[in-house]
């Protein structure tokens, strides 16, 4: 298989992960080809039991035959989260032992990290979505945080004690915010996930923070850490330069993508 096409195949897939439904035309246009290209590619996939097409779309399934996700109306800068996710990867290393915390693009980012296949790693997440995208993959083992129930994710916030309390301290951490400001640090609109984000970042030697640069400015009341608790910001090309500068002033690598 010519190496372009191999490379058009693997962003494809991740694109219809991300989405969990699309069009031919979206695609298309996406890539710069026709859509028939598109068509024989997704073909391809069906045939690996990736993803089935539709009357007028293809959505997302894994090869255990799970129903597909219907597109998530919440989820906005959807492209910047694929970039985002995509770069993410890069940051997985064998035997990895990584918290992926709450969050829409934290979420986006375990599900592309799912489709990694060259690393053993642990994944170790609150969200009962996630654990069911990677649980049964085998290079991947997943540990799943216990707590309340809260929409797609458990949100624990005593159950997790038991798992904090006799864990290491050099797990690599995912991590989103509602806010972050240069002064005020990350901030969270939802105080039931305040405890369990302090929890996830006590327990890590390197945070990422995933982030679109939506959120950049944005102060809210309740305050997860300061700043100089991340490792490396991955955000994208339209976060505010001045920014970007302030942050590697503070020794914070920052990834544009």
């Amino acid at each position: 298989m010519k190496k372009n096409r191999q490379k058009r195949l693997d962003d494809l897939l991740n694109r219809i992960r991300m989405a969990s439904s699309t069009s031919l035309e979206e695609l298309s246009q996406y890539f710069g080809v026709s859509t028939a290209t598109i068509r024989r590619d997704i073909k391809f996939l069906e045939q690996e039991q990736t993803v089935v097409q539709t009357k007028g779309g293809v959505l997302y399934r894994q090869n255990r035959e799970r129903t597909p996700q219907r597109r998530d109306p919440r989820v906005s800068f959807i492209e910047e989260k694929i970039r985002i996710a995509e770069y993410c990867t890069e940051l997985v290393e064998e035997h990895d032992e990584i918290i992926v915390g709450p969050g829409t693009t934290t979420f986006l980012v375990g599900r592309i990290f799912s489709g990694i296949d060259d690393r053993r790693f642990r994944i170790i997440t609150n969200s009962l979505e996630l654990a069911l995208e990677t649980s049964g993959i085998s290079n991947i083992e997943t540990v799943i945080l216990g707590g309340e129930v809260y929409e797609r994710h458990s949100s624990g916030f005593t159950a997790h004690d038991d798992y904090f309390s006799t864990c290491h301290q050099q797990h690599k951490l995912l991590l989103s915010a509602d806010g972050i400001d240069l002064k005020r640090g990350l901030t969270l609109f939802d105080p039931r996930f305040l405890m369990v984000f302090k929890k996830m970042i006590a327990v890590s030697s390197t945070v990422i923070l995933a982030t679109d640069s939506s959120k950049i400015g944005k102060v809210y009341f309740n305050k997860i850490a300061d700043l100089e608790v991340i490792s490396i910001v991955v955000t994208d090309t339209d976060a505010p330069a001045r920014f970007c500068r302030e942050l590697e002033d503070r020794g914070i690598s920052v990834i544009t993508v």
